[in-house]
């Protein structure tokens, strides 16, 4: 019965451990048949991994390749370099185990990339040759300007190899029309023969540089266009695989440790006790790593790239926990890889923001000039795109123009205005003009006319319409007023020659009519006492066509007449004389205001009758005299005489010249007093300011006001004007005797 039980007991036990084994041979079975799957699945995906972030390490390098200046010396060895790894990723995702339509895109993409690359290395080279071969021309072109003084030529010719230079490195498209307009203003000059081949080597490379700099763009765009394809291309497959592949297989993982897990149970069931602590021996040694390597792949998916699966003992949990940390370090590599292209795309963009600041300076620099800058398009109202800020000078705010409630040639003032409008259009109708400079007048914001010397260049589209006016503007009002100035005192020393020529030549004759007067007078009485005896014998003796009664009346007045007549003249030559001599500042001399101004009453006096029936002459008898030059308070006497003349309506207007000594303030004065048109009070602060004038039609040059109140002030006085418009002006000229010295204060 004990063998018999201990053989039931055996056969349970072996029926037991048979059940056991079987279920411990299905759950190894299940294990390896996971671990199988797996380990092709890692290893694939480890594979496809590496393969990718080669691709992306190659695309980053591209990138930084096409960042690179076109003249670095290291551009062909990278270029090579780059060309090479492209054949060797060729090659390798040729043999990957991409899906064939994915594989054969990549391959086409890189080939495509590996010919784009070749494109800029043959328009580099031919760039580096014509930029060194216009930069060997320019040089002798230089020297040759430079040794034969031709300013201009040697500033066209730098702003043109700026330009080019510039376009080198920067591809600014404004370059290549700054760079033509200046090529245009060199061959409208007459260069020699061996300038002109210089010249024409420097033109064509010049230009060749702008080509090859531009097809170097362009295979740059193409270049980085097949970049952002490939990288589209790899980030789709990416997450494509990730969702076909790598997610179905943590959820196949996750259902085989299941039904390990239910396996393990029942084996443990039927088994008893045995299979109960083998089973959780194994679920222990088994399930736990794989549930861990399962939570990793799910903290992989969420994002966490720093989790890692511990090594747990076993070859192939272990194994499966070193793919699985493998996949974690290329998804971090390839992170990094992503990284450092957006820090490469950072930096081009500091070199775009550095080249935004220096415009800015540019601007900066513009606005501290005295130069006004602008730039409008050529169309109706020629809206402006940029102004200055420094057209500020003249009163006007640069949001004005910017906002299209003025344009710049509303500036000019209403005379000139049609002049610059048909200058511009007629410059306009000629398609090779580029530049031109006009000098006219403007009007600023406070209302005050100045004149500005205009620069203005129009840009031309490829047909040679032009499409926008550039001009700068230079207020040149005081370099005109100087030129006048001078031009007006040369015009007055021309003048005082003539009239103390004049005056000589006056003189003589004068004072031969004068001897001879006295002669004659003595003649005169003698014959008429021989006409007197004559007449008494012949009642009706006439001589010429007058009866010889009228003639004895007539004769001494006509001799009285001649007389006073060449003495009005030679007072008034001598007034003349003294008029125009120039007497230094350190000579002066005691003068009398009362002297002064009947020497400019005489020197006006013609004038005076033409103008005015009421001129009256009131004059102190009581004036003290004071140090001064005669001739120039006589210049301003008779300055305020001509302008007091010129300001009446009509004859019957008064006019009055009064002298007055203020014992109170202790000076002297001098008043002309008309009843004239008067002065408006918009132009009253004006009318001592040199060239302002009222009259420049009528021949007024502004200076008279203005030189007396120069000649009043170094005699330390001061000029009082009153006026209003119809009720006529009065000029006051003061002397303060405080400041004069004691001797010269005498009473006439």
């Amino acid at each position: 019965m004990r063998k018999s039980l201990r053989n039931r007991l055996l056969i349970s036990f072996f029926m037991v451990l048979a059940i056991f084994a079987g279920g411990v041979g299905l759950t190894l079975t299940l294990v390896h048949e996971v671990k199988t799957r797996t380990e092709l699945l890692l290893t694939r995906y480890w594979q496809d991994n590496v393969l990718i972030s080669q691709i992306y390490n190659l695309l980053s390098d591209v990138s930084l390749f096409l960042s690179r200046a076109p003249d670095n010396p290291e551009n062909p060895t990278v270029l090579q370099e780059l060309q090479n790894r492209i054949i060797q990723l060729m090659d390798k995702v040729e043999k990957s185990g991409f899906r064939d339509d994915f594989r054969s895109s990549q391959v086409a993409q890189l080939q495509q990339l590996h010919i784009n690359l070749v494109g800029p290395v043959e328009v580099l080279n031919r760039l580096q040759q014509q930029n060194q071969a216009a930069e060997a021309a320019l040089d002798p072109l230089l020297h040759e300007a430079t040794r034969f003084k031709q300013r201009d030529l040697v500033l066209d010719l730098t702003i043109a190899a700026l330009a080019y230079r510039d376009y080198y490195v920067t591809a600014n498209p404004s370059d290549l029309e700054i760079f033509r307009q200046q090529i245009e203003r060199i061959q409208r000059r007459r260069l020699s023969a061996g300038l002109d081949r210089l010249f024409q080597i420097f033109r064509d490379n010049g230009e060749g540089v702008f080509l090859r700099r531009i097809e170097l763009r362009q295979s740059h765009d193409q270049i980085v266009a097949q970049v952002e394809i490939i990288s589209d291309g790899l980030r789709e497959r990416t997450e494509s695989y990730a969702q076909r592949v790598v997610y179905p297989t943590g959820e196949q993982v996750a259902t085989g440790l299941q039904t390990i897990s239910n396996l393990l149970l029942t084996s443990l069931a039927l088994g008893g006790v045995a299979a109960l602590g083998v089973g959780i021996i194994l679920a222990r040694r088994i399930s736990a790593p794989l549930e861990h390597a399962a939570k990793i792949l799910v903290r992989l998916e969420g994002g966490d790239l720093d989790a890692r699966v511990e090594p747990s003992g076993a070859a192939e949990i272990d194994t499966l926990g070193r793919a699985v940390n493998s996949l974690a370090v290329s998804l971090q590599r390839s992170l990094i890889d992503l990284h450092e292209t957006v820090k490469t795309l950072g930096i081009s963009e500091e070199r775009y923001r550095t080249l935004a600041e220096q415009r800015l300076e540019l601007e900066r620099i513009i606005n501290a000039s005295p130069t006004v800058a602008f730039l409008c398009r050529v169309e109706v109202g020629y809206p402006a795109q940029f102004v200055s800020q420094n057209i500020s000078q003249f009163h006007y705010r640069p949001e004005e123009f910017l906002s299209g409630a003025r344009n710049i040639l509303q500036l000019a003032s209403s005379e000139d205005l049609p002049r610059l409008e048909q200058a511009i259009g007629e410059r306009l109708a000629q398609a090779d003009c580029h530049d031109f400079t006009l000098e006219y007048r403007i009007v600023t914001g406070n209302g005050e006319t100045r004149s500005v010397d205009a620069r203005l260049f129009l840009h031309r589209a490829a047909d040679g319409t032009a499409t926008h006016l550039q001009g700068v503007l230079l207020d040149i009002t005081e370099k005109l007023r100087l030129r006048e100035q001078a031009a007006q005192a040369t015009r007055l020393a021309s003048l005082g020659e003539l009239a103390a020529g004049v005056a000589h030549e006056i003189n003589n004759p004068n004072a031969t009519i004068l001897l001879n007067a006295a002669l004659l007078k003595d003649v005169g009485e003698g014959t008429l006492r021989l006409l007197d005896e004559l007449w008494q014998r012949q009642p009706r003796l006439s001589i010429g066509k007058l009866s010889y009664a009228r003639l004895r009346d007539e004769l001494p007045r006509l001799h009285e007449e001649v007389v006073a007549s060449a003495e009005r003249i030679r007072r008034i030559v001598e007034d003349l004389k003294e008029f125009t001599r120039f007497t230094p500042a350190e000579l002066r001399r005691p003068v009398n205001l009362n002297d002064i101004a009947q020497t400019a009453v005489r020197l006006t006096a013609n004038t005076l009758k033409r103008s005015t029936d009421q001129f009256v002459n009131e004059l102190d008898d009581a004036l003290p005299v004071f140090p001064g030059h005669a001739q120039q308070l006589e210049q301003v006497v008779v300055n305020l005489l001509l302008n007091a003349c010129q300001a009446l309506a009509n004859r019957h207007d008064s006019i009055t010249l009064r002298t007055v000594w203020r014992r109170d303030e202790g000076a002297l004065a001098l008043e002309v007093i008309d009843q004239g048109r008067g002065i408006s009070p918009q132009h009253l602060p004006h009318v001592i300011d040199p060239f302002f004038t009222t009259r420049r039609e009528q021949g007024g040059t502004g200076l008279g006001l203005s030189v007396s109140a120069r000649i009043v002030q170094e005699h330390h006085g001061r000029i009082e004007i009153e006026s209003a418009p119809g009720t006529g002006t009065t000029v006051r000229v003061v002397f303060p005797l405080a400041r004069q010295e004691g001797p010269l204060l005498e009473h006439v």
